[in-house]
């Protein structure tokens, strides 16, 4: 089994999701998490027409997911089609090795909990 982290920008994160939908996977775990990367900050333009800042950081959705290792391409496709522009800085998706999962309702354990 293989846990897929992707980090990407906020703003597509309803693509990402749509299209991970087409793959009938077990589920799908998502938070909002802020980074500093290469894409530049947007300057954010406060109240009253007091001026501009930029913001330390980027918001970001980072979207965790755990697969049998068979699906491992099929659902890093699906997020590369969703989310590139093919712009430097979109973003990162983290491959891992899980060595074991449990379900906490029926204490199964096993890729068959997935």
């Amino acid at each position: 089994m293989k846990k897929i982290e992707a980090v990407i920008p906020h703003a597509r994160m309803e693509r990402a999701f749509a299209a991970l939908k087409e793959l009938n996977l077990g589920g799908i775990t998502y938070f909002e998490s802020k980074g500093r990367g290469e894409v530049p900050r947007p300057k954010i333009h406060s109240g009253r027409g007091t001026g501009t800042y930029t913001p330390e950081f980027n918001v970001n959705s980072t979207i965790m997911i755990v697969v049998a290792d068979s699906m491992v391409d099929r659902v890093v496709e699906k997020i590369l089609e969703s989310t590139s522009s093919g712009l430097k800085g979109e973003g990162k998706i983290f491959i891992s090795n899980v060595d074991d999962v449990v379900d906490i309702g029926t204490r199964k354990r096993g890729e068959s909990t997935i």
